[in-house]
């Protein structure tokens, strides 16, 4: 059993890491030309000023779409929370 809480005492730092590069996705793309950032948009409507107001939920399929590295955060953050609530509910259990 200690196997899986150094995965999840590993897998902290690679959500984090993860999650903080999608805040430089969004800095490159608010320095795209508009006519480079208009089409990745799905939600955003095509007729924003500036390619920087861009919805989260465009960012977050736009790096599914180009950077990999996306998948390890989803990955990892999934494994973070559901091994907390697989222990939460494991001991909720053996209380009753």
């Amino acid at each position: 059993m200690k196997k899986w809480w150094v995965i999840w005492f590993f897998s902290i730092p690679i959500c984090l890491f993860s999650y903080l590069y999608s805040f430089f996705i969004t800095g490159k793309i608010s320095y795209l030309s508009q006519s480079e950032c208009k089409p990745m948009f799905i939600f955003t409507p095509q007729d924003v000023q500036y390619c920087s107001d861009v919805y989260p939920i465009d960012v977050f399929l736009i790096s599914l779409r180009e950077e990999p590295l996306s998948y390890v955060c989803i990955i990892s953050g999934l494994y973070f929370v559901g091994f907390l609530l697989y222990k939460v509910l494991k001991l909720v259990k053996n209380e009753n």
